[in-house]
This record gives C-alpha cells, sequence and structure tokens, in this order.
C-alpha cells in the first residue's frame, strides 16, 4: 500500500494550524513519528519500504515551521505548544491505540503526550530523544543569542558544521534543514534546554506506565545515563555504525527496532 500524503488544520490557541503528513495504510498497530529540532516528517519515509513494518499503519506529521507544515506569523510557539499540536492531531486521526516513535527533540515531545494519554499508547520508541542536559547538541548553541543574531550568525554555523561531519544522517538533516523555518527553530530551541536541564526526564521516561524502548546509535555509547537504562525494565537497543540520525544511517536496523516495539498486535 502506498503512504497518502495530507493536510489537516487543527483549532489550536492561537488559530488554526496547517499540519503536513504521510499517512500509509496498515491492518497492524499504527505507528505515530514524531520528529525533531528542524527536522520533518520525511525523517521517515525509508521506513515505508522496509518489509518488517509492511503490515503497520505509518503516520508522521511535520510539526509547525518544518517541512511542507508553516509557521504562525503572529505565535511563538514553545515545546508544550507543539505537545498540543501533536495531541490534537491524534485526535483528529482518531488513534486509539498506538506504538508513539520519538527522535532527538520529537523524543521529548513525545515523551509529554505519553504521560497525558499513557493508556492511547502499546508503547513509546525513544531514538535518541532528550533525557538530559547533555542531549541539547544543537538547541544550546541557540538559547544564548537574540533571533537577529542566531538567523545571521548561528543558524549558518549550524549548518556548516553539519557539512563537515561525516555520515549519511548529517548529511540528510542538513537537506531537511535547508527548508525549515528559522524562527521555529528558534522558538522550540529554548523550552528543549529547559526541560533537559531542569525537568528530570530520565526518571519520567522510566517511571511511564506502559512498555518503553531506548534506541541509539552505537556513535554515541558515551551517553551518560545508558547503565541506569539497562538497569531498568526499558528495552534498550544499539544500532551499530549509526550516529543521531538512526532513521537516515540504518534504516533497516532502525524499523526492525519499531516492527519488535509495536509487536504483532492486530488493530482489525
Amino acid at each position: 500500500m502506498t503512504s497518502q500524503h495530507c493536510a489537516i488544520d487543527l483549532d489550536m490557541p492561537y488559530g488554526s494550524q496547517r499540519i503536513s503528513y504521510f499517512d500509509r495504510p496498515g491492518r497492524d498497530v499504527p505507528v505515530l513519528f514524531v520528529h525533531g529540532l528542524g527536522n520533518a516528517a520525511s525523517n521517515f519515509e525509508e521506513l515505508l519500504l522496509q518489509p518488517v513494518l509492511t503490515s503497520h499503519r505509518l503516520i508522521a506529521l511535520d510539526l509547525p515551521g518544518c517541512g511542507r507544515s508553516p509557521y504562525p506569523s503572529k505565535k511563538s510557539l514553545n515545546i508544550d505548544d507543539v505537545v498540543t499540536v501533536v495531541e490534537k492531531f491524534v485526535d483528529q486521526l482518531n488513534l486509539r491505540k498506538y506504538l508513539l516513535v520519538g527522535a532527538s527533540m520529537g523524543g521529548l515531545v513525545a515523551l509529554l503526550c505519553a504521560e497525558h494519554r499513557p493508556e492511547r499508547l502499546v508503547g513509546f520508541l525513544n531514538a535518541e530523544g532528550n533525557l538530559a542536559p547533555e542531549d541539547c547538541m544543537f538547541s544550546r548553541l541557540v538559547v544564548s543569542h537574540t533571533f537577529e543574531d542566531f538567523s545571521r550568525v548561528v543558524f549558518p554555523q549550524i549548518k556548516q558544521n553539519l557539512q563537515a561531519k561525516n555520515g549519511r544522517g548529517f548529511e540528510k538533516h542538513l537537506e531537511v534543514l535547508s527548508i525549515a523555518d528559522p524562527r521555529a527553530y528558534y522558538d522550540f530551541s529554548f523550552q528543549t534546554v529547559e526541560y533537559s536541564d531542569t525537568g528530570h526526564l530520565l526518571n519520567r521516561f522510566l517511571k511511564l506506565p506502559l512498555p518503553r524502548h531506548f534506541v541509539y546509535g552505537s556513535m554515541n555509547r558515551h551517553l551518560s545515563y545508558l547503565p541506569e537504562l539497562r538497569q531498568s525494565s526499558c528495552t534498550l537497543t544499539e544500532i551499530s555504525g549509526a550516529d543521531h540520525f538512526l532513521f537516515y544511517d540504518a534504516p533497516e536496523d532502525f524499523a526492525a527496532s519499531v516492527a519488535k516495539a509495536a509487536g504483532r498486535s492486530n488493530v482489525g
């Protein structure tokens, strides 16, 4: 079955918010992907080609200011606003039981969504999502600057640094970043850092009353909280040869982790 590229309008407190997304039909547990800072639903399009996920409905949305979703002209959004967008999106699509997958900043958004409505989830897969201060790889570069300095100096420097990095994931991220709204990137960074520094995210992740999965690339074995995750009931998966952008570096292995988390439950 082919993916359908769609758009819906969500009624937000600041007005109507158009959200672009893809939705590939499937008979088994739906999977909702939430992308990270400066990314887009297109991060997950290669998963549509993975045989292990053929039977699952796969959905990914462009957050405001990302991909094809516009950013509001008269409102600065934060992470809490993004959580509301995702929750309204889920309601609009009438998703009742699904696997939630969050990558990078999207892992933070997904964690907050999982806290609000855990009964809707068959599980939560965190793909190197923010759990500690060390996870603010890009967002921390932003928060000490005015928007003018960020857009003029910092954002171009982030792109230059990505060009200098090795690996397909960083190369593909740079492509997606080229269409991201700088204002969205800037605005989302502040609460991403705040939550990561003071929100006790690791403890909150471990306390979720549902199956939890954490997937990371072997290039990031240095993450300080991996030992605590290993000692918990969380399912921990290392993907060999991958860096932060797992879905680009190793789509087949990442798809296998998603399929394992989704299980083989049929949703009729």
